[in-house]
C-alpha cells in the first residue's frame, strides 16, 4: 500500500493506490526456486515492507512455514505452482493419462497444503505447447486438471488462477493468447466457479498483446503481474529483467496504461511485481525501481483522469 501525490492543475492531489500490491518471491530470489532454505529470512524484508500486502510464494516446507508465520506483520500469502510446471515438468495438459493424473496429484497436493495454510490463491500456467492435431486433446486434458484442483481450491475458499504465457517465443505454453485462455475458463466454470485468468504484463510483448484486451473479458480477470519482457536482437525472451534494463521492453507509462485498464474494467484483485535480478544486481535494486515504476506510473495514471 502507498499513498502518492501529484500536481494537477495547479492542485496537489493525494490519493492512495487502489489495489492490493504482491511479489513474485522467488522470481526476486531466485534461488528459492531451488530450495526453500531460509526461505524466512528472504521473505523477512519483504513481510516487514508495509508497501506489500501479498507474497506469492513457490514451495515452502512446514518447518519454513512456521518460521515465515512467527514474523510480524503476515501477509497475504498465494502459492505460485508454475515452478512445478516449468521446472520440475509436470504437466497439466498431457495426454497421455498417467503423465496427467501424475500432475494433477501433485498440483492437487499443494493445494492442500496451500489451504491448509490459509493461503488466498493458487497459481498455474499450462503446460507445454502441442501440435495443431493433437490441442484439442490437450485442452480436454488441461481443463480435466483445472477441475481437480478448483476442487480443492473450493474447499479452502480459494481461487485457481491460469496464467498465460506465450506460445511461440520462450516458455511456449499450450495457453498463450487471453481468448483462448478464457475459452478453458469457461469450460472449467461449468463446473467450478473460482477458477480466473493471471495476465501478465510482461508477457503481452510475446504474446502481441496490449493491456487494453482486458477491456473485453472483465469478469475474467482474477490477478494481475507487472514487469518486463527482455529483447535480444530478434527475439523476445520472458526472464523478467528489472525496469530501465538492456531490453527490458516496458516501462511507467505501460503500467499507467494497465493501470488505466483495471480502473476502467473495475477490477477488484492484486498486482504482483514480477522482476528478477540478472547478473551482478542485488534483489533489493530492482525492488526499489519497481516500486519507484509504481508510483510514477499512479501519478500518471491520475494525471490522465483528473
Amino acid at each position: 500500500m502507498f499513498y502518492t501525490s501529484s500536481c494537477i492543475k495547479g492542485i496537489e492531489v493525494l490519493a492512495k493506490f487502489p489495489w492490493k500490491i504482491g511479489i513474485v518471491t522467488f522470481m526476486l530470489f531466485p534461488e528459492l526456486i531451488k530450495s526453500d532454505e531460509e526461505a524466512s529470512k528472504k521473505l523477512k524484508v519483504l513481510i516487514e515492507d508495509p508497501f506489500f500486502d501479498l507474497l506469492e510464494v513457490g514451495y515452502i516446507s512446514d518447518e519454513e512455514w512456521e518460521e515465515i508465520k512467527a514474523l510480524r506483520p503476515l501477509k497475504e500469502f498465494a502459492r505460485a505452482l508454475q515452478p512445478e510446471v516449468l521446472v520440475e515438468g509436470y504437466n497439466p495438459n498431457a495426454i497421455d493419462e498417467e503423465r496427467r493424473k501424475e500432475a494433477e496429484a501433485l498440483l492437487v497436493s499443494e493445494t492442500k497444503v496451500a489451504g491448509k495454510r490459509g493461503m488466498r490463491a493458487v497459481a498455474l500456467c499450462s503446460g507445454p505447447i502441442v501440435s495443431k492435431e493433437l490441442k484439442d486433446k490437450a485442452i480436454e486434458a488441461l481443463v480435466k486438471t483445472l477441475k481437480a484442483i478448483a476442487d480443492e481450491a473450493s474447499k479452502y475458499n480459494m481461487v485457481v488462477l491460469l496464467e498465460t504465457f506465450d506460445y511461440k517465443w520462450d516458455k511456449k505454453r499450450l495457453i498463450g493468447p487471453l481468448p483462448e485462455a478464457v475459452k478453458v475458463i469457461n469450460a472449467v466454470r461449468e463446473s467450478y466457479k473460482n477458477v480466473y485468468i493471471m495476465w501478465d504484463l510482461s508477457h503481452g510483448p510475446l504474446l502481441d498483446e496490449d493491456p487494453e484486451v482486458l477491456l473485453s473479458y472483465p469478469d475474467y480477470i482474477g490477478h494481475i503481474h507487472i514487469g518486463c519482457a527482455k529483447k535480444v536482437g530478434n527475439k523476445l525472451y520472458d526472464s523478467h529483467p528489472g525496469f530501465y534494463r538492456p531490453g527490458a521492453l516496458n516501462t511507467e507509462k505501460e503500467v499507467a496504461k494497465l493501470l488505466s485498464v483495471l480502473h476502467e474494467i473495475k477490477y477488484k484483485g492484486a498486482v504482483s511485481f514480477e522482476v528478477k535480478p540478472e547478473e551482478n544486481q542485488y534483489p533489493l535494486e530492482i525492488l526499489n525501481t519497481a516500486k519507484s515504476i509504481l508510483v510514477r506510473a499512479y501519478q500518471l495514471f491520475l494525471e490522465s483522469k483528473l
